[in-house]
């Protein structure tokens, strides 16, 4: 007997073959002298085929009493069919109950149940089928993620996510009771990369939660999410970290399409590889190309209308779903980002309407950097062990942040960033 570990692996080739298989009960429907039983992992879905009279009495008695999302494990024959899509049926010889389901459910398995209520009841919600799908793809994205910038000389680090300042500011920071001292949550590993730089590592990346305090309730805001941040050494602007964005997301995004075309055809997806270079706009730029459209202030950051106006136009003119947009005032940057006079050496990158990424060259001369801080009125006690490494060699160095659940977002047309986490933090929700 053939021991199955993912249904995917049964296929017409195994016809007339024993096999064992487990998963769920998605669906049973009762004809009288015939009764289907739907059984689903995340790999495939496999249809159990009962015939009265052919089936033993027992099994074809006990089918229709088992409740839907029972956990399952299911000997039978593989017979090879066409009405089915996977191709195949199996024929039960027996029928294990291995965790019965409560009913009623209290999530609608068929009809699509409010937000609240799929969250609610995540481990149900995550068992359907498009949902497990969106974290294949999701693991899948990180891996290419990864590799890109291993073969690409970065080191991988892994830094602290309870901290004594904020790298973003204060207005954001989530508090924390760390003995007898004030801690927070860590916004971004910003400080931690920067370090690196002055350890000599060159080019590091890391891939973790981040945490922002933001009271917001909008399709793109989350209080903890996951942050690709890169960083690197000797650079002369922001040019070499734009260009190693792009060929990023393009490696990612082609190997999505070349290893995963199954998952994504079964969304409705189909990735459209983007071309280098993206559009590069900068923000007075940006200003003259939409003001036909709406109005943007050059001396602050755009807001979320202003993005989805510039990523349609943009799509519109240059057939891109993706746009940098540089030259960020300094009032409107942190404040360890290099400068020109009042413009910072910065960039956001918009995926189809949506900031996805934020980078900079960052200020590596320590008495610009102390003087920076000043002007925002930073004290250097609190910054005591982050300027330490800016006294012994700090090279040129510059880096960005990028949501990676914000690119799924928007690759995989979801309708918000939430459905790209599988237990979501926002303002109101703690729970699961």
């Amino acid at each position: 007997m053939k021991e199955i570990e993912f249904l995917s692996e049964i296929s017409a080739k195994d016809d007339g073959k024993k096999i064992a298989m487990h998963g769920w009960v998605k669906d049973i429907r009762d004809l009288g002298g015939l009764k289907f039983l739907l059984v689903r992992d995340r790999t495939s879905e496999v249809q159990v085929t009962c015939i009265k009279g052919k089936t033993s009495e027992k099994i074809f008695s006990k089918v229709s009493n088992i409740p839907r999302e029972s956990a399952v494990r299911i000997t039978g024959v593989v017979k090879k069919t066409n009405k089915t899509r996977s191709g195949v049926e199996i024929i039960p010889i027996d029928i294990d109950i291995l965790a019965k389901s409560e009913s009623p459910l209290p999530l609608d398995m068929v009809k699509e149940s409010s937000v609240d209520k799929r969250f609610d009841n995540r481990f149900l919600d995550l068992r359907r089928r498009k949902n497990t799908l969106i974290f294949i793809i999701k693991s899948k994205m990180f891996k290419y993620a990864r590799e890109f910038l291993d073969k690409k000389g970065f080191i991988e680090i892994q830094t602290p996510k309870i901290v004594s300042v904020g790298a973003e500011g204060g207005a954001t920071l989530f508090p924390l009771v760390y003995f007898d001292k004030e801690a927070y949550l860590a916004q971004s590993p910003q400080f931690y990369k920067q370090m690196m730089q002055s350890a000599g590592f060159s080019k590091v990346y890391e891939i973790s939660p981040a945490f922002r305090a933001e009271l917001s309730h909008t399709t793109r805001h989350v209080s903890e999410f996951i942050s690709l941040d890169v960083e690197m050494s000797f650079i002369d602007g922001i040019d070499a970290l734009m260009d190693l964005h792009e060929d990023l997301i393009i490696y990612m995004f082609k190997k999505l399409k070349e290893n995963h075309g199954k998952e994504l055809n079964e969304l409705g997806i189909d990735i459209k590889i983007p071309k280098k270079p993206f559009p590069r706009m900068s923000l007075k730029e940006v200003e003259k190309f939409t003001k036909k459209h709406a109005s943007i202030s050059v001396g602050a950051e755009l807001g979320t209308e202003e993005e989805k106006l510039l990523g349609e136009l943009v799509k519109k003119k240059y057939n891109h779903d993706f746009v940098f947009v540089t030259e960020f005032p300094w009032s409107a940057r942190p404040f360890y980002h290099m400068k020109d006079g009042n413009i910072t050496r910065s960039f956001d990158l918009l995926y189809k309407g949506l900031e996805i990424s934020t980078g900079a060259q960052r200020e590596h001369r320590i008495d610009i950097l102390k003087k920076q801080a000043a002007e925002r009125n930073i004290s250097e006690e609190s910054l005591k062990y982050y300027l330490q490494c800016f006294k012994y060699g700090m090279p040129p160095h510059g880096g960005f942040g990028t949501g990676l659940e914000r690119i799924l977002e928007k690759l995989l047309n979801l309708r918000s960033v939430k459905e790209a986490i599988l237990f979501p933090r926002d303002p109101d929700r703690l729970v699961p």
